[in-house]
């Protein structure tokens, strides 16, 4: 009988050894697994922050140029050149300007002659006016800008409010 019982125990050995042995490895595969995910992880949050830290690499190569042609102008004009020719340059710059912007998904806020929009528009001022509408914006202080749909500026304008008589 003792024998027996020796045998029992070598047949569960073996089972339970090669259960063991694949818990292990299951085990080993799993950290193996969690240190890839680990350093994926790692990887994509360093090149989100490099991509991040030069995102406007591309819009600033577009915008230099005209820096440099602004430059130019203001030395025109302490040289003593034509303001009327410097001024045609300033022109023909803020126009690229606008240009690059606009290709980078900045357009500007309409403003004068629109009705008031108190989530594009910032009153500064009133001014009264028969001939107009109340409400209207008569004058804009500052453009107002959106980056791809989204406001990133308001246009500070002037509106009409005309006094009612009581």
């Amino acid at each position: 009988m003792k024998h027996d019982k020796s045998h029992e125990e070598t047949n569960e050995t073996p089972a339970h050894d090669a259960g063991a042995e694949t818990e292990s490895k299951a085990r080993e595969q799993l950290l193996r697994a969690k240190a890839d995910f680990e350093n994926t992880k790692k990887r994509l949050e360093r090149e989100k922050s490099e991509a991040i830290k030069y995102a406007n690499e591309k819009l600033l190569e577009e915008i230099l140029p005209i820096v440099d042609n602004l430059d130019r102008a203001m030395s025109s004009l302490s040289e003593g050149h034509d303001p009327e020719k410097v001024q045609e340059g300033l022109k023909i710059a803020q126009e690229e300007l606008h240009q690059v912007l606009e290709q980078h998904g900045v357009e500007v806020v309409k403003a004068v002659g629109q009705e008031f929009d108190p989530n594009i528009h910032e009153a500064v001022a009133v001014v009264q006016s028969e001939d107009q509408k109340e409400g209207t914006i008569v004058d804009e202080v500052q453009r107002g800008y959106r980056l791809n749909g989204r406001l990133v500026r308001p246009s500070r304008v002037r509106i009409v409010q005309n006094q009612k008589e009581g």
